[in-house]
């Protein structure tokens, strides 16, 4: 079982993962995060001394944004709960009235609302308001940001986080971070879901 503080870890991680690349993302795979996800998932990341902030950006937008062919694993929760996976439906609207719901924005990210490093955040801060809670002893305030987290689960993550990794693992060109990585993502999601589900 993670500590409350080790799960708000991860999803930062794991968001920073799935973000375009930058030099704070290779900063990010040697720091104690990625040991915390390398202890979670049983698995160390793929050896990333020589790889480039520009490996990534080629990877990333190969995998993620475009291919010849399509996009093996697109990011966005609605290209697998949409009706014939269209982006921009119901489901982002969804997660858009949740970020809202809590007085939070989108604020020019250019990414639609249920873009997965998007969600991730959004989790990262509903899991720091249970955090906060605990930690001036307001249970109330941390059972209701944990039912928050739960609700968001299990309505706009854990039905789509099992296909978009099996695509990622598919996927045999896809650079071997973003591998790891759905392997990483498909473990918390599990481990979180069954955490969620016995408390809520």
């Amino acid at each position: 079982m993670l500590h409350v503080s080790e799960r708000k870890r991860l999803y930062s991680f794991i968001a920073r993962l799935f973000s375009y690349p930058d030099a704070e993302l290779l900063a990010a795979l040697q720091d104690d995060d990625a040991a915390l996800a390398a202890r979670v998932l049983g698995e160390p990341p793929p050896d990333s001394g020589k790889v480039t902030v520009r490996d990534l950006e080629v990877a990333y937008t190969d995998l993620f944004i475009n291919r010849l062919g399509g996009a093996p694993a697109p990011p966005y929760g609605s290209v697998y709960l949409e009706e014939g996976g269209q982006l921009m439906g119901q489901t982002s609207l969804h997660a858009g009235e949740a970020y809202r719901a809590e007085g939070l924005s989108l604020g020019g990210s250019g990414e639609p609302p249920d873009f997965l490093a998007t969600e991730l955040e959004f989790l990262y801060y509903l899991v720091t308001k249970e955090e906060d809670a605990l930690g001036r002893k307001d249970i109330a305030a941390a059972r209701e940001a944990l039912r928050r987290q739960a609700d968001f689960c299990r309505a706009l993550i854990h039905p789509w986080i099992p296909l978009f990794c099996r695509k990622l693992a598919k996927d045999e060109e896809g650079h071997p971070l973003y591998r790891w990585g759905g392997r990483l993502l498909e473990e918390f999601c599990r481990m979180e879901n069954d955490w969620l589900e016995r408390l809520t």
